[in-house]
This record gives C-alpha cells, structure tokens and sequence, in this order.
C-alpha cells in the first residue's frame, strides 16, 4: 500500500510526456516478462518429452534379472507363466529361476509358502514337486497298518489337525498323532473323560485341543417335580502340554433346555472364533437347534442363533467372520456375519441366501453336510512346513440327504461339490441379492449352480460319494464298497488343463498312427466316465474351448512346453485320467428333484490298477489318506491302514 501511494505521488511530479514514456516503459516489462516465463515452460515440456522417450526405450528385457524377478514375484502365477511364451529370454530367466519356479508351482497346486520356514527355496521346490508327485501317481512315500486299541463295532471317528480320534463307550477316549515319518512310531493315547460327547477338535497351527462334555443334572420347579438338564463345558487345552490353554481367560459353558436328552454337538473354530451347533441327537422331544459362536479366547458369547429342530448340522467357515450353514428345513446354504467385536450388534437372520435345487412334490431335505479343509485361518501360525494347502481353493463337500417329507429319514443322498473360492465370490457376483434390514431373496440355483457345481448320486458302481470318503483341498477320495482299485478326483483347474492337453496330444498320436497308451487304462470305473461326459453336441464343443483355452487365463498349451506325448513308450501307466467336462444331468431315476438337475465343474479321475484293499471310513488331510478297515469280525474296526504322500 505504502509503495503504490509513493509510486503515485512521483507520477504526479512528472510531465505528461514523461508519464506516456514510462507507461510505455513499464509495458516493455511486462512483456518481457511474459516471453520469459512462456520460454521456462517451453523448456520444461521438452525435458520432460526428451526424458519419457529415453524411458520409453527402456524395456522388461533392459532390467536386471534381479528386478524382473521382484516384479514377477508381485503379479498373479498366471501372468508369469504367460511370459514364458514371450521369448526364449524370458522363459530361460523364469525357468531357471528356483525362487520363480517355486512361485509358480505353488499357485499351479494350490498351495501356500510359509514364511516361518528357513529351508532355502531350492530345497522347497524340490519338496513341493516331490509331494505333488506322489499324490498324482499314487506313489506313497511310506504304507503303515496301525492296530486300533479297541476292536468294536461303535464309536465316533474323527480326524482334525493330524490326530486320529475315537470316543468310545461315553467317556473313554483314544488319540493317535498321524505319522508324518517312516521312522515315526503310532502311539495311541488313552484318557476318561466322563460325560465326554465330542471325539476331540485339534487346531495344531494354534496348538489348541477342543473336548465337549455334558453333565446331567437334577433339578427341581417350583411344583416339586424333578427333571434333567445339561451342563455343556468347552475344554480348551494346549495341545502340546495336554494343560489348559494358557490363552483361554475364562472358561466356556452353559445349561441346556429339559427337552434336550440325548446331545449332540457339533464344532469348528477359526481365528479366535468357535462355532457350536447344538441338536437333541435321540428322544422324543425336538427342541429348536442352537448356534452359539464365541470368542474361545475371551469366552464371550459373540453370536446366537435359534432354528426349527434338525435345520443345521455342521458350521463352515467361509472366512474368520463369516458362517455358512446348510438349512434342511427350507433347502438353502445361509450366509452369516459374525461380529467382529462384542460391541458390534448380533443380527438373527442371515444376510445371504443360495438356493438348491427344487424338490419334487412329497419330498424334503433330511440333512445337509458340509466338509472342507483347510479352514481359512489355516497356516495363520508359525509351523515348521515349508508350504501349505491354500484354504481359498479348497473344495467344500455337501451331503444332502433327501426322503419323504412325512417320514422324516432319507432314503437317498446326493452330494455336489463347490470351490470354497467361488461361495465367497458370490457376494460380488450377486450383490444385489444381499439384504440386512430383513430375510434377503434366495439365489436360484439355475442362475448359480450349473457352472459352479458338480453333483453325483452317492452310490456310483461300487464307489460311495459322501461323508464316507475323504476331503482335503482340491481332492476327494470317495470310499469303495468292494475291493477295487482307490480312485481320487481332483478339482485342481490346472490339473483338468494338463489332462486335456495330454488326452491332446495321444489323440494326435493315434492318427498320426505311433500307438495307443491307452487312456482309459485298467483302473478307471466305467460308470463315472460316463456320468462325467454325457453331453450334447454343443455343449461339449463349448465347454471343450473354455477350458482348453481358459483355464485361470492360461492357454492349456503352456503345460506342455512343447512336449509331445511319447505314446510308443512301454512304461506301465500307474495313473488315469479322466476329464470331465460339459453341462451334464444329475443321475436322479427316482425324480427326487423337481427339475433335472445340471453341473459342469470339471475336474479329474486319477486311479489305481493295484492295492485292492477292503476299506471302511477314509479320512485325507494334507498328508495322507487313513482307511478304517474291518477285522475278520466283519462290521469290527480293527485296522487304520496310512498311506503318506507328504
């Protein structure tokens, strides 16, 4: 201000010719000025072109092996395995690469490295490939016969967390850490537990050990009348020590309603997260199921839900705070939120909803059944494996077990498969069906299921599908009720893209005439190849290029690398493969459903032309597969044959 009012007053001291020339003086500068300021932006621009065209000649291949590596590690296994088609520069840097190799073959198995390791990644990848190895060819690393320590007829089973247990006689129970080593002996551990109703949950990554018991006891109304209740503890030990667990703050437990005479219970825990569903098993009364979710550390009650009798039967976590659970009752899978504090309010309805499919009038759901493993929080903690399944490609199992509605046991079960992956990826795919304020309108099955699922008749030529069979990943084992040959089906879409390129390339071989190796080999069973390939014409056209072109974005070519198949070979051939592929009808004579009911999730048939065993119950998890085998007393447990694959 003060400037301005002196330059003013000296403007006014001056002539008008002088004040005309200073005017025009100070125009001068001004656009000087402005021809200065224009010539610095000039300048910058072309640096800044000048340096973007040197960077634009700076390629993948003009980086050091160390940074492409980085970048590579930091993009999906699928875009790395792309590049190797790019030039031989890129696939001899990925190929001989240990660190990129292991990446890869990780993602192409579905598993998970554990950062906890401090083998070096040669080592790993050698392991891993060794392990896969195994399981594709059936090749086990050591075959052991355990003797059971009881001989009966009776008895819960139950393998979690690599333990072997069997309650036995309401209160005794037996537990056998699996060998992991062929040098590593079977020792079985014995300990009475009275009023134990549960054969024990075993979350070794939390080195956390589950039993359930339930004391009766007596009490009396106000009328003088006595009757029985049910006093539900949750022990919570450490593994390791067999003491309680030096997590747990307070003790879990509460009473049962009268009605419940006979109990039963099941349990999952996750994270910090334990999930019970409570069922009067036998008696005359029906009391609404119970769902309790707590916080096994804190003991805090963080969720409860009440349903009709027999709605639900086993919880599945499909992440650390979300439930699914079966409802027999209406024929639905129900998504439920958990809350992630105490603070957080509980709602009563599920806030996701798929339907199966319809049943035919008479008809209804005795139970439905679900398995899966690992569970989503698996391999969260410190263990000595260098690598572990990854629990978001597992499969997840359904048994549905169906009857007449007015008779209330089933005469027939159904079982479908369904990637854990794709029942987590349903809230996007269906967002719009997602309701908290009140009950959310089912997804019909037709606008999920066929593409997602794959559903069988449980009883398929001498192979039982269902909760008798094993389930771990992407593999199931189904149990045989003859002594045949053991069979494995593998959900892997990697591994279905490797079979149709190998039933490729013996296609190829046979019109050039070099030979058969004979795809169906001698232990494939006849019936399930048939269930797998029914197709129309066009379908099979159809589903044959998705997945021969498209599976997880890889072109199926990038398997072979070049490799033809050597069909003039005379090596045996240990394994089958059998690809199914296509929009295929459910095998359902007696109309049970309503509609016929469509799958095409594709997968594989891998099976044995030896080691024709009598097998009970299987039990797989990320080792080895157990079979319970009967003594000469037939219908008498008294065998655990292992085969570890590692």
């Amino acid at each position: 201000m003060l400037r301005s009012q002196r330059m003013a007053a000296f403007v006014a001291t001056l002539s008008p010719e002088q004040q005309e020339a200073l005017e025009v003086q100070i125009a001068q500068q001004r656009a000087a000025l402005r021809l200065q300021e224009k010539r610095k932006v000039r300048q910058v621009a072309d640096n800044s072109i000048t340096a973007t065209t040197r960077l634009a000649k700076v390629t993948l291949l003009d980086l050091p092996p160390e940074t492409v590596t980085y970048i590579f590690l930091h993009l999906p296994f699928t875009s790395v395995v792309m590049c190797q088609g790019v030039n031989h520069h890129l696939q001899a840097l990925i190929s001989e690469s240990a660190e990129l190799q292991y990446y890869i073959h990780l993602g192409i198995f579905g598993m998970v490295d554990n950062p906890h390791c401090d083998l070096p990644i040669s080592e790993r990848l050698n392991r891993l490939l060794m392990k896969q190895r195994r399981w594709e060819e059936f090749d086990a690393e050591f075959y052991r016969v355990v003797d059971l320590p009881i001989v009966a007829e009776s008895g819960s089973r139950q393998l979690s967390g690599g333990v072997y247990s069997i309650l036995y006689n309401s209160g005794i129970l037996y537990t056998m850490q699996v060998p992991r080593r062929a040098d590593q002996e079977a020792e079985w551990k014995e300990r009475t537990v009275p009023f134990l109703i549960t054969p024990g949950r075993f979350v070794l990554d939390q080195d956390l050990e589950i039993f359930i018991t339930a004391q009766p006891q007596t009490v009396y109304t106000s009328a003088a009348k006595p009757h029985t209740i049910h006093e539900v503890q949750v022990h919570l030990n450490q593994f390791s020590t067999g003491k309680p667990h030096p997590d747990v703050q307070r003790i879990i437990s509460f009473t049962t309603r009268e009605e419940f005479e006979n109990i039963w219970v099941m349990v999952e825990c996750v994270g910090d997260n334990l999930a019970l569903i409570l069922q009067n098993n036998v008696g005359i009364h029906e009391p609404d199921d119970q769902v309790y979710v707590y916080d096994w550390k804190t003991g805090e009650l963080k969720m409860r839900i009440s349903a009709s009798y027999g709605c639900y039967t086993l919880p599945v976590f499909l992440s650390s705070h979300m439930l699914l659970l079966g409802n027999s009752k209406t024929g639905q899978l129900e998504y439920w939120e958990i809350p992630q504090s105490l603070s957080e309010t509980t709602s009563n309805r599920p806030f996701f909803i798929l339907s199966l499919p319809p049943l035919s009038p008479g008809n209804g759901i005795c139970q439905i059944v679900a398995r899966t493993g690992p569970h989503p929080a698996f391999g969260s903690h410190a263990t000595p494996k260098p690598f572990y399944t990854d629990p978001r490609y597992a499969i997840v199992c359904f048994d549905v077990a169906i009857g007449p509605a007015d008779m209330g046991y089933s005469t027939v079960t159904f079982v479908f498969f369904v990637h854990h992956s794709f029942l987590v990826g349903c809230l996007d795919t269906f967002s719009a069906f997602i309701s908290s304020d009140e009950r959310p309108t089912p997804v019909p099955y037709d606008d999920w299921g066929p593409s997602a699922c794959r559903w069988f008749n449980a009883r398929v030529d001498g192979y039982i599908i269902g909760r008798e069979g094993g389930t771990f990943g992407q593999k199931y084992v189904p149990r045989p009720h003859s002594p045949i040959p053991l069979i494995m089906f593998n959900f892997n879409p990697i591994d279905v893209a490797k079979a149709l390129v190998s039933e490729r390339h013996i296609s190829k071989a046979k019109t050039r005439g070099e030979g058969d190796r004979g795809v169906d080999g001698n232990g494939g069973r006849r019936a399930i190849e048939d269930q797998g390939q029914r197709h129309t014409g066009k379908e099979k056209e159809v589903s044959s290029q998705l997945h021969e072109t498209s599976v997880l974005g890889i072109s199926s070519d990038v398997f072979t690398q070049g490799q033809e198949a050597d069909s003039s070979s005379s090596e045996p051939q240990l394994t089958t493969r059998i690809v199914t592929r296509g929009l295929d009808p459910l095998d359902d004579p007696d109309r049970y459903f309503e509609n016929t009911v469509y799958s095409s999730l594709p997968y594989t048939v891998r099976s044995l032309s030896q080691d024709q065993l009598d097998f009970g119950n299987l039990y797989m998890d990320e080792e080895c597969i157990l079979n319970v085998q009967a003594g000469k007393d037939w219908g008498y447990m008294a065998q655990l044959h292992l085969f570890h694959y590692g």
